[in-house]
């Protein structure tokens, strides 16, 4: 007991409050290197593993946008353990800065296994507090969108990615031009004839909203207005029977056999070959002619000319400023 009350004293002594309380409390305080670093050795023995990629995104949070003050307490439990707020009393702790800290006293010790944890923040949760429109479609579209014109190597430098910071300002750009891109391919998937390409459907809306803006609408609404009657009706037309072939191959060797992230790609690239070959013969009596061999971005680039215009810096220069949008 003598231990107990010598551990109290010197906490309080640090800290300037006594984590271990049954009193329900909220109050602020002045958080020192110190004294996070005291809360870490000292109060820090029940709580969650703790995640490097976390405190990494936080360190990131703060050399970005400062210490913020988002309403988060540092909490302990009636028994004095810290429940919540460790990564970011590393952060303080590793640094030379003094953080205004709000700390909650009283927990109960059960409340981690019981009480219903906060929803994860997402991209989509940032847009819709502005947007209350916005679809998670939309959104989801937005996000390849800018895979799309990202490309790789030499030419993903100075582009964008989807981030919880750029989300709401990329939406309000791209917004109009998704949802007529959406529009178009709704029409293609709106009878479900072609259950084929539904898992697919979010690189169609992608790849029609930058046709879209580009001013090319037509361009998705003549093509898969083509696909459709090709897929669903016997009026057959060369290139969607080869991209067909294409797609699935032989047994291991088409696209549909490929899984994950390249997957994605595989169908980008055929796209842009097909919509290549589609500008040369809207009718559809051309050669699809690409190969799995051929589908890369290095060999897209020199060869495609909808994959390059699709991309927001196709010649991969430095560019001076990041534009959120680049005009073709």
């Amino acid at each position: 007991m003598e231990i107990e009350k010598k551990a109290i004293s010197a906490s309080e002594e640090i800290l300037g409050f006594n984590p271990k309380s049954k009193e329900e409390d909220i109050f602020k305080v002045v958080m020192t290197p110190k004294m996070a670093r005291y809360i870490l050795n000292n109060h820090n023995e029940q709580n969650r593993k703790f995640v490097p990629a976390q405190l990494k995104a936080i360190n990131h949070s703060v050399y970005r946008h400062n210490w913020l003050h988002t309403g988060d307490t540092c909490a302990f439990d009636i028994t004095g353990n810290l429940t919540e707020f460790q990564h970011r009393l590393e952060n303080i702790a590793s640094g030379r800065k003094n953080r205004i800290v709000w700390i909650a006293t009283g927990v109960r010790k059960d409340t981690f296994e019981k009480a219903a944890p906060a929803k994860n923040r997402t991209k989509f949760d940032v847009v819709w507090r502005y947007e209350k429109s916005a679809t998670k479609d939309e959104v989801t579209t937005l996000e390849q969108v800018l895979k799309m014109r990202k490309g790789k190597d030499k030419q993903s430098i100075d582009t964008e990615t989807l981030t919880m910071v750029n989300a709401l300002s990329l939406f309000r750009v791209w917004k109009e031009y998704i949802r007529i891109g959406m529009n178009i391919t709704n029409n293609f998937f709106d009878d479900k004839k072609v259950k084929r390409f539904l898992p697919w459907q979010r690189i169609l809306n992608a790849w029609a909203t930058i046709l879209v803006f580009q001013g090319k609408d037509e361009i998705p609404k003549n093509f898969l207005s083509l696909l459709k009657t090709h897929l669903t009706t016997t009026k057959k037309v060369q290139l969607f029977t080869e991209m067909n072939e294409y797609f699935l191959g032989d047994e291991g060797q088409g696209v549909g056999w490929i899984t994950g992230t390249k997957k994605s790609e595989q169908m980008f690239y055929m796209l842009c070959k097909a919509t290549d070959r589609f500008l040369i013969a809207p009718e559809g009596d051309c050669e699809f002619g690409l190969t799995l061999a051929e589908s890369n971005h290095t060999n897209m680039l020199q060869q495609s000319s909808t994959y390059r215009s699709f991309l927001t810096n196709p010649q991969g220069l430095k560019l001076k400023t990041k534009n959120i949008v680049t005009l073709f």
